[in-house]
């Protein structure tokens, strides 16, 4: 028989539950997709209500003095809550509050916030509103954003729709989950138990069993095409008019790009960025927000790159750039560029998953909440990733992100010598940087890489390597490297 579940969403006066009050209170109880019963009421906290609780619930003074005490309602509450499983978002919060009120002290809690880590790691943000945003779901009204009924029909809505997502896992996985979390104890184990039980049910009856067992390959990285770039004898300089003619008016830019406007200052740094590319010079550009700096300096590496044959390495100050760069400004490039163009993105060891250090936590099991809603994560998502890049996932806590340092590349246990080279992500994103055209780093990782004496850029770029180092504050990045003198440059520069 289906788990019966109660999700709970209270307003309070405060934040914490000793010195705090609750004053609204809504219970939501239901089994599938079946609503079994809902209560909600105000509660009088016998105190005043401060200006901002008012101004982020819409709940008065007026209002709670006429409603009904905690005291009054628990006999209610406790019927209601039963030996149900609660569920709450950030459950946490409001179970402090009713075990105040010795409500809710010995049930099981699910919290949908870590269920959506596990099954959505690439929401974003997990606020409930963000939540109902991303999953399309019926979100509150403005005027009743915090409100408990309405937050709590939202939860109803968001852990049916995490469920239907869960429905989708494969039964290898999913029993392999379930002997994890029963193993360590933990809460929410008990959703993916029900899952477990209707996949089964659906598995039988399309002769589907057979998955059971059979545990999926750890990493698919997508096959890798092109091949590593052909030097050319002697680079030649690339045509000044045939480059900006990219962005001139009635030039691919306005053809491919809706509203797309000609600045005169980009088609400037553009022409500065092909001089530095031509005569091995060094460039440094300030240009304001809205000049369109990268696909300045964007269209001549890629003309250079497929020209004469040269990798070229753009260093960005941050991480967030690298994927803006790879993610949005690289890919409408391609789709405008009139040939073919392979860019990749490099980043630290501690970026990458490695997959042999999560195949022993497989076997040894996690160790505590942390790493198990991380191994969770882990265990859904390295079947779908092409790279095995942390940005993908959400670490929530510090537990986590300790948790993943051991799980990493950057791991003194992750060693090439027992290196599973044909499912390891660093090994394919190397292997990747060497079929590119375009390899972007950013300044930590390529100053690491000339402080350590390893010069892997430069050996990947030994035919006359041209660097661009659009985003500024490279200085900032060199006190991290003691002993070092500093290298000053931007824009591109001849090795």
């Amino acid at each position: 028989m289906s788990t019966t579940y109660v999700v709970i969403d209270l307003e309070t006066t405060g934040l914490d539950p000793e010195n705090d009050r609750i004053i609204e209170v809504a219970a939501i109880t239901f089994r599938g997709n079946d609503i079994l019963d809902e209560f909600s009421t105000l509660v009088n906290p016998h105190r005043d209500l401060s200006p901002f609780i008012t101004k982020l619930t819409g709940i008065t003074q007026a209002m709670v003095n006429e409603a009904p005490g905690m005291f009054n309602l628990r006999s209610r509450l406790r019927a209601i809550i039963g030996d149900h499983v609660l569920v709450g978002h950030n459950v946490e919060f409001d179970l402090g509050f009713l075990k105040t009120e010795r409500l809710g002290v010995g049930n099981h809690r699910l919290d949908t916030v870590t269920l959506a880590t596990i099954l959505f790691p690439n929401a974003g943000r997990y606020n409930l509103e963000a939540l109902s945003r991303f999953l399309n779901l019926p979100a509150s009204s403005a005027q009743q954003a915090h409100r408990a009924l309405e937050d709590a029909e939202l939860t109803v809505e968001l852990f049916l729709a995490l469920k239907d997502q869960a429905m989708q896992i494969p039964l290898a996985q999913l029993d392999e989950l379930v002997m994890a979390g029963k193993k360590l104890g933990w809460p929410e184990t008990i959703f993916f138990e029900d899952v477990l039980a209707a996949r089964a049910r659906t598995a039988f009856a399309e002769g589907d069993l057979r998955q059971r067992g059979r545990l999926p390959r750890l990493f698919n990285p997508p096959k890798l095409d092109g091949r590593a770039p052909v030097p050319a004898e002697k680079p030649t300089h690339l045509d000044h008019d045939l480059v900006a003619a990219m962005i001139r008016p009635g030039g691919n830019f306005e053809r491919a790009v809706p509203g797309y406007e000609y600045r005169t200052q980009q088609e400037d740094m553009l022409l500065a960025v092909i001089d530095a590319f031509n005569y091995g010079s060094h460039v440094i550009v300030e240009a304001p927000t809205g000049t369109g700096k990268s696909v300045a300096y964007l269209i001549p590496a890629a003309f250079w790159a497929a020209q004469n044959g040269r990798r070229v390495v753009i260093s960005t100050n941050t991480i967030n750039l690298q994927d803006q760069l790879i993610n949005k400004d690289i890919p409408e490039l391609q789709h405008i560029l009139p040939f073919e163009l392979h860019a990749c993105v490099r980043k630290g060891r501690s970026n990458y998953i490695c997959t042999r250090l999560f195949q022993q936590m497989r076997h040894s099991g996690p160790s505590n909440a942390d790493e198990m809603a991380l191994y969770a994560r882990i265990l859904l998502w390295l079947g779908q990733t092409k790279t095995g890049d942390v940005a993908e996932l959400s670490l929530r806590t510090p537990g986590e992100r300790v948790a993943w340092s051991r799980l990493s590349g950057e791991s003194n246990a992750c060693t090439q010598d027992q290196c599973a080279m044909e499912n390891c992500p660093l090994h394919h994103v190397r292997r990747q940087s060497e079929l590119s055209q375009i390899i972007i780093v950013n300044h930590a990782l390529l100053l690491s890489d000339v402080a350590n004496r390893r010069a892997h850029f430069a050996r990947l770029c030994r035919f006359d390597c041209r660097r661009g180092a659009p985003s500024g504050n490279g200085r900032d990045q060199w006190p991290q490297f003691p002993g070092r003198p500093p290298l000053f440059g931007g824009g591109a520069g001849r090795d």
